[in-house]
């Protein structure tokens, strides 16, 4: 029983004494995007369907 236990220790130690302590390297986070065009494609046809609606309700309104 002895034995297994110093052949345990001696793993725990040689493990948190390495470099990484067995650890995977961390990657980095992805930049985040500045890529504004969907954003601003939204808003357009938003606009446009929102004058759309508009007009149609004035058309119908006014007849």
């Amino acid at each position: 029983m002895d034995d297994s236990e110093r052949v345990l220790t001696d793993a725990l130690r040689r493990q948190a004494t390495s470099t990484n302590a067995g650890m995977t390297p961390v990657q980095p986070a992805p930049a985040p995007r500045t890529d504004r065009m969907p954003v601003l494609w939204v808003l357009v046809l938003a606009l446009l369907l929102g004058l759309a609606a508009g007009t149609v309700a004035a058309v119908i309104t006014l007849s």
